[in-house]
């Protein structure tokens, strides 16, 4: 039997034991640390490279803060939000479990933005020796940076998607008894729009 449902999904839910929404949550808590230490080195290493005033770095340590404490209360938002979004659909489709087995499968399909991290990391970090040193054209080469998808970031949000549109699918047919094409076409929709959302 799988010890997740990132290979075998059907498997894996049709597991007395699955969902389990403190094995989600721990996901989730991992996968929003890991995110926001990824941030602080690159955030970190950025403003190493720019020639700012010892001034301007100790506001820039600031922003660096805002940003980690951002983007943790965003995976766990995020995560939260999508779980609701999910369930009003579930509940249409007269699903026979509850809202905490509907967050316990959007969690445990987190474990994909896990699995990719590093080459999301990759993608973020390659930037890195292109950033020039003046303060105005490092803020304009981040701008231009965070707003135009990389090809190794496109990449790595398609895949994303498609991967955790199936594990949600599959975990949310089996756990809520209802039928997987009906799922998987609700995963896949919501998380194409989650896709495109990202590239704006």
């Amino acid at each position: 039997m799988p010890k997740t449902p990132l290979v075998n999904p059907r498997e894996y839910y049709e597991s007395f034991e699955r969902p389990s929404l403190p094995f989600a949550a721990g996901i989730v808590i991992f996968e929003a640390l890991a995110m926001s230490v990824i941030l602080w080195v690159f955030l970190t290493r950025l403003f190493d490279q720019v020639d700012i005033s010892p001034a301007a770095q100790s506001e820039a340590g600031g922003m660096i803060g805002g940003a980690i404490f951002g983007i943790a209360v965003g995976v766990i938002v995020g995560w939260l939000l999508l779980a609701v979004i999910l369930h009003v659909f579930v509940w249409f489709a007269d699903g026979e479990g509850g809202f905490g087995t509907t967050l316990a499968v959007v969690g445990e399909a987190e474990l994909v933005t896990i699995a990719l991290l590093p080459m999301t990391g990759f993608g973020l970090f390659a930037v890195l020796g292109d950033v020039p040193t003046d303060p105005a054209a490092a803020a304009g080469f981040i701008e231009n940076a965070t707003t135009t998808a990389s090809p190794i970031t496109l990449l790595t949000s398609f895949v994303g998607f498609v991967w955790q549109a199936v594990i949600q699918g599959i975990g949310l047919a089996v756990a809520h008894d209802i039928p997987v094409g009906k799922m998987l076409t609700l995963t896949f929709v919501v998380g194409f729009l989650g896709f495109l959302f990202s590239l704006v």
